[in-house]
């Protein structure tokens, strides 16, 4: 789906497990070559494939592949894009190490089909700080943005100073919010706001967002964050002998959330809120 003149959003829907689907959103940039914001899982190449040559462009043209971060869902298909295309796999710093040893990464945060989402590590060409800028053709720029919090060093890209790929930074409403630093994720979500020019946010869990629409999803996301921090802190307030377990539950029933109960990334983005507070 084009949404911008260069903007393109190719949609990757998966089954974690046999009852649990999801979806992650993948974005192709057009320009004299071509150039992606993060992979997808597994096989991903191929509807990435479809799409390109759907709009008379190749996958082959693919000359930079930019990955928010390191998890499963957004360097599954990585390593195959890089040996289709040849192209130069970019990465934030301090992801590095879970996005070229996928082993490392799944012994710290194992999930249900790790390696059916994410099989092989990816190599990457180019290490990005914070305000890295990319000049990949003459009208087209990037600049790096570290947004951590979803994970310890996700990164978003800025195209062009008006359009801004923010993966995971931003939780969504009705849905699990999933984070290792509560502090960072409100930090980051404020930092996003304070990008003086966007028309266009693409992230990764929702539909693109127009400026006013962005607006309304970040001031969301930091209530989802608050309203899950003082649940957090009611439940260890006043249960604290339960079991952990009994403690994610009324957790989850304060957030109306009872389905992300038995969740070990909800249970992750819990223990987030915990560390952030002095019981």
């Amino acid at each position: 789906m084009q949404i911008g003149e260069t903007v393109h959003l190719i949609c990757n829907e998966f089954w974690v497990t046999p009852e649990i689907k999801r979806y992650v959103n993948i974005y192709l940039i057009t320009g004299k070559s071509c150039y992606l914001i993060d992979s997808g899982v597994v096989g991903a190449q191929e509807i990435i494939s479809a799409y390109m040559k759907s709009i008379g462009r190749d996958i082959n043209e693919i000359r930079g592949l930019f990955l928010t971060h390191s998890h499963p869902d957004h360097i599954g298909s990585a390593a195959e894009i890089q040996r289709i295309s040849n192209c130069k796999v970019y990465a934030p710093a301090d992801e590095i190490e879970w996005i070229e040893n996928i082993n490392l990464q799944y012994e710290q945060r194992p999930i249900p089909n790790f390696f059916k989402l994410a099989s092989e590590p990816v190599t990457v060409n180019d290490q990005l700080n914070e305000g890295t800028v990319i000049k990949l053709e003459d009208d087209i720029e990037i600049r790096s943005l570290y947004t951590k919090g979803h994970s310890h060093g996700s990164m978003s890209y800025i195209l062009n100073g008006e359009t801004v790929f923010t993966g995971d930074a931003i939780p969504c409403e009705n849905d699990i919010p999933i984070f290792v630093n509560y502090e960072q994720s409100i930090e980051s979500i404020n930092k996003l706001q304070n990008i003086k020019r966007i028309n266009f946010c693409c992230p990764a869990w929702d539909d693109v967002y127009d400026k006013e629409k962005f607006n309304s999803a970040t001031e969301k996301a930091i209530s989802i964050l608050k309203r899950l921090k003082s649940a957090v802190i009611s439940t260890e307030s006043k249960f604290p002998e339960i079991t952990e377990e009994d403690k994610i539950k009324n957790i989850c029933q304060i957030m109306q959330m009872p389905v992300f109960s038995g969740n070990p990334l909800f249970a992750k983005s819990v223990e987030a809120c915990k560390s952030s507070y002095k019981f």
